[in-house]
């Protein structure tokens, strides 16, 4: 299905999951008087759009292939954010159709249906600071990450219950189904992401077939579906160049998991290649993997690819770092299919020690309409190559004239500084933003 298709499908999805019961609620209780309705109404509409926050991270392939991680994580962002203020709205309207229900917030008077909204409210809240303290925490990445889900479902619990308590709701047959239906499509979900693919699904199983180091710091892991003694075959996953996929080296629901680039080309191979920098406990221990040993991957997902159904333009790749593995990935693919049409390639890095694939990089030149520019923050004195770093000076003089720039498809991977200072370069260069495509490395 076309990227395209497929939004449209998801967007009518979330619709329908957000305004369903709320249209249904119209029906049901048209009888009340206004101010009632409207506090039904909009504590129905966070119902949903709780579910729609919920659902939207749970590692739905067609999704994350549809709005790409980053479109994914910000709908994420946005629909907590909206929840919240539902909510709020939401109380203000209780409040407002009945002045007397403020004393449901007194713990010596309140009903178990309130004690609950109010235990969903502070939950909601306290995702929200959470979310703000996410940078400052990035090397207790697993703890921040273990407790925003243990507040999520304990939002949703309280939600749950919140409204079986008040009984009005679910009494009503055409909400009952409504909510049964919104609750059943939530369970699936969080089943699929939480208990079938972690610890069922065996075509997530691969063992280790290789590890190459790259550089002192940075090693390939290569990888194999895993074949059972008995039962049936495992083919390998199916990807798209510049995808990427979870990895972890436990089948366990807790097992530490990271997100890696794919670097090799999607083929009729079964290998299948992360190169991954050692940064920390996790990573360093990736490189100590040898082969025969077990990993588990989640993919592939994300939308940082190009599709021939749609065009066959010109590319500039444009990386930093670590930034460059769907790039090779990219490249490595347009080498195996023969694809003759021009690619720049834009390489950061602070030292030359740091620039990766480089001798790959100079073969690929033989095979491909291909220039690697090279750019170091940090050159030694008998650097000859680019100074400083990516920036608008260095795009100017690196692409084509202002007619030839708004023919190509623009791919930017790296660290988010280096990302939004290249978006602002490409702007003030006028490049349509529907021409360029962004990966951060944002999620640890």
């Amino acid at each position: 299905m076309l990227p395209s298709k497929a939004r449209i499908l998801w967007a009518a999805a979330f619709l329908i999951t957000l305004l369903g019961p709320v249209l249904l609620s119209l029906v049901t209780g048209s009888d009340n008087p206004l101010a009632s309705q409207l506090a039904v109404q909009t504590g129905v509409l966070a119902t949903g759009l709780l579910v729609a926050t919920v659902v939207a991270p749970s590692r739905l392939r067609s999704m994350t292939r549809a709005l790409g991680i980053e479109g994914v994580l910000g709908v994420h962002r946005v629909l907590g954010l909206l929840v919240t203020l539902m909510v709020l709205v939401h109380v203000i309207l209780v409040l407002a159709a009945n002045p007397n229900a403020v004393t449901l917030f007194d713990p010596r008077q309140a009903t178990k249906a309130s004690r609950a909204a109010v235990g969903a409210t502070v939950g909601l809240i306290a995702l929200i600071g959470l979310a703000v303290l996410r940078h400052r925490v990035r090397h207790r990445y697993s703890l921040w990450r273990w407790v925003h889900l243990l507040l999520a479902g304990s939002v949703l619990v309280l939600t749950a219950l919140h409204v079986y308590w008040l009984q009005h709701l679910v009494n009503d047959p055409v909400l009952r189904a409504a909510f049964g239906l919104l609750l059943a499509g939530l369970l699936g979900v969080l089943s699929y992401r939480w208990v079938w693919r972690p610890c069922f699904d065996r075509r997530s199983a691969y063992e280790v077939l290789e590890m190459r180091a790259e550089t002192d710091d940075v090693h390939t892991l290569v990888i194999g579906p895993r074949r059972p003694r008995h039962g049936f075959d495992v083919s390998t996953m199916a990807f798209e160049p510049g995808q990427f996929a979870w990895l972890r080296v436990k089948r366990a629901v807790t097992a530490e998991e990271h997100p890696f680039t794919i670097t090799s080309c999607p083929r009729e191979s079964e290998a299948v290649e992360f190169t991954i920098r050692n940064v920390g406990d996790f990573t360093s221990s990736i490189a100590t993997l040898q082969p025969g040993d077990p990993v588990w991957i989640d993919g592939p997902h994300g939308a940082f690819t190009w599709d021939d159904r749609v065009y066959r333009r010109a590319l500039v790749l444009i990386a930093a770092g670590v930034g460059i593995t769907p790039m090779i990935s990219m490249l490595r693919t347009l080498a195996f299919r023969g694809d003759g049409r021009p690619v720049l390639l834009l390489s950061g890095a602070r030292t030359v020690e740091e620039l990766l694939f480089r001798d790959e990089l100079r073969e690929l030149g033989d095979e491909l309409d291909l220039t690697v520019v090279e750019v170091l923050s940090r050159p030694p004195a008998d650097w000859a190559g680019r100074s400083g770093r990516i920036d608008r000076v260095l795009l100017r003089d690196v692409l084509p004239e202002r007619s030839g720039r708004h023919k190509i498809e623009y791919f930017i991977c790296g660290p988010s500084p280096m990302v939004t200072d290249v978006l602002a370069a490409l702007h003030e260069l006028g490049i349509d933003s529907a021409r360029v495509h962004t990966e951060q490395f944002d999620m640890v």
